[in-house]
């Protein structure tokens, strides 16, 4: 277990500050398959184990969980295949507490949304993988379930579907610009003059 977790996280040291170069673009096939192995690991290792590999993601490339549990939630419905969102899943229990947990939301939607295409009961699916997430996302797993349906919807995070069979996607949608409020103003002129002052703090 431990050449194969070493050589996954080995392969995600190169993406370290790359996070832009793959905003438009797919993540190297090698990641994927970092990932997968990563994903298989995981599943059947125990909670010590579990910790372990969670502990190791580093904030720089976190980013490449949530990738995966996108394409994982699009393959599903392409392939027809309900076991990809499993792993979907478990591929944003794994950076655990390094992303802000809202930024995970939007996963959790496509995967939701995907399960109802492929009549799989999403309950049963998030609060399985919920019992080997750590608490603070375990409790977001399950309170993504408790959610108004409205607040389910992958709409409401801008995402969309397109295509159909092999071509379907998950699309964002940019929302429109919004004036920024006066208040939001102050705010950024506000944390501007912090960065100033104590830029050793803000370039942690």
């Amino acid at each position: 277990m431990t050449e194969v977790v070493d050589g996954a996280f080995e392969s995600f040291q190169g993406l370290r500050g790359r996070v832009l170069d793959f905003i438009h673009r797919e993540l190297p096939p090698e990641i994927d398959e970092s990932i997968e192995r990563l994903i298989d690991v995981f599943a059947s290792a125990g909670p010590k184990e579990r910790e372990e590999i969670m502990e190791r993601v580093e904030f720089p490339f976190a980013f490449i969980f949530q990738r995966y549990a996108h394409r994982a939630a699009e393959k599903a419905i392409r392939q027809i295949d309900p076991g990809l969102l499993s792993r979907g899943l478990i591929a944003l229990v794994i950076p655990s507490a390094k992303e802000d947990w809202r930024d995970t939301l939007p996963f959790l939607a496509l995967i939701y949304r995907s399960a109802c295409r492929l009549n799989t009961n999403p309950s049963e699916l998030f609060n399985e993988t919920a019992q080997i997430a750590r608490p603070p996302l375990r409790s977001l797993l399950v309170g993504f379930l408790g959610r108004d349906e409205g607040d389910r919807t992958i709409e409401s995070f801008h995402w969309q579907e397109k295509g159909e069979g092999d071509a379907f996607a998950y699309v964002y949608v940019q929302p429109p610009y919004r004036r920024p409020t006066k208040t939001r103003l102050r705010l950024d002129r506000f944390f501007r003059r912090l960065r100033n002052i104590f830029p050793g703090i803000f370039n942690r």
